[in-house]
């Protein structure tokens, strides 16, 4: 079935490695006390920033622009201008757990002392909201900006300024690792349903799935046990952790393709290229974080079905257990790994980097 779904787009192509330009986008990681920078073929490093002494890199990301370089330290976030001006990583008003910078690199939305903070570039300042940090996303750019989050009742967008004057886009929320697109039409997010454990035999289990922000959610089944990671720019492509898998997930038709072994780190924006990380010996035996809101030794259900479902309703955890990344960096001597799209599922992932320590982020190229 899986070969069957992946077959309309996953057409066997030649290697393009050689001179494949990437669309122009770069890469960023962290080893040792800095940041560094190649190009898609791991080839032209540079530093562009340095750490403070013994920081664990969590995360980098990035808006579609390339403007902006967004670095979890452990849960404490700092920002990096990314057009030379400086190698010294500036400080956020952000409070440990998650955060989400704008499309247009603009802003920052992010936990504060209570609730959440949108922290603007430009002006230097911070503006509290009332919304969940966990899982909310400001999505759109410029005058089409807009708040998307989700609790206990529901899904919810407004104005950034006013998430009282919020209108639903979902009538339930997700469980967990509620994820909008950047351009605030889609969303995934995990949910309470069946699947098929036989030809006619349904049983309970918890779905990763897409839905629209349309104001009904009609909800996809996309895979099973998944943690959304990151939307790539152009809405379409969602890498996501299944287990000890990396995948590329097509969030409308539902293709997908994975490699064992590796731990998802970012994708390009036009969701052709990822980054994964990989043991730097070549071995498949590195297990990454899991999701960390799955209960303790949960059992793990059969393969999602398109099948009719019967949902069941379920709280919201609260916001706050939530912790900064939903897939952390896993331990152990790291190499940084290109994976293609296209071509077959027995291609490798091809190394791009020997020696890293923690996140990497894909680049887009400037406009």
């Amino acid at each position: 079935m899986r070969a069957v779904a992946v077959a309309v787009v996953l057409v066997a192509t030649p290697a393009f490695a050689e001179t494949e330009d990437f669309g122009g986008g770069s890469v960023i990681f962290a080893r040792g006390g800095a940041l560094y920078q190649v190009d898609a073929k791991g080839k032209g490093e540079t530093e562009i920033a340095t750490l403070p002494t013994k920081a664990i890199v969590r995360a980098l990301r990035t808006d579609a622009d390339g403007k902006i370089l967004l670095v979890d330290l452990a849960g404490t976030w700092s920002w990096l201008p990314l057009d030379g001006s400086t190698k010294t990583l500036q400080d956020l008003p952000c409070a440990d757990g998650p955060a989400q910078l704008a499309e247009d690199g603009a802003c920052v939305l992010c936990r504060g002392a209570k609730g959440s903070i949108i922290y603007n570039f430009a002006l230097k300042k911070a503006f509290p909201t009332a919304v969940p940090p966990a899982g909310a996303r400001l999505v759109g750019t410029g005058a089409n900006r807009k708040l998307v989050w989700a609790d206990k009742t529901g899904v919810w967008s407004s104005p950034p300024g006013d998430p009282t004057a919020k209108t639903k886009v979902a009538a339930e929320a997700p469980l967990r690792s509620f994820l909008p697109s950047p351009d605030g039409g889609h969303a995934v997010g995990v949910y309470a349903d069946t699947v098929f454990e036989g030809p006619r035999k349904k049983k309970p289990a918890e779905v990763l799935m897409g839905f629209q922000l349309d104001g009904e959610g009609a909800r996809r089944k996309l895979i099973k046990s998944g943690v959304p990671v990151e939307w790539s720019h152009d809405n379409r492509w969602l890498l996501v952790q299944d287990a000890a898998s990396a995948c590329l997930v097509h969030t409308f038709g539902g293709e997908y393709k994975c490699w064992k072994g590796y731990t998802a780190a970012s994708l390009s924006s036009d969701g052709r290229w990822g980054l994964v990380l990989g043991n730097r010996d070549g071995s498949k035996t590195q297990v990454p974080a899991k999701d960390v809101k799955k209960p303790a030794k949960p059992e793990p259900p059969p393969e999602p079905s398109d099948e009719p479902s019967n949902e069941t309703e379920t709280d919201v955890p609260d916001p706050a257990a939530t912790v900064d990344v939903a897939v952390a960096p896993p331990k152990g001597p790291l190499s940084l790994f290109r994976t293609r799209l296209e071509g077959a599922f027995t291609d490798k992932p091809a190394m791009i980097v020997k020696v890293v320590d923690g996140a990497a982020v894909w680049v887009p190229k400037k406009p």
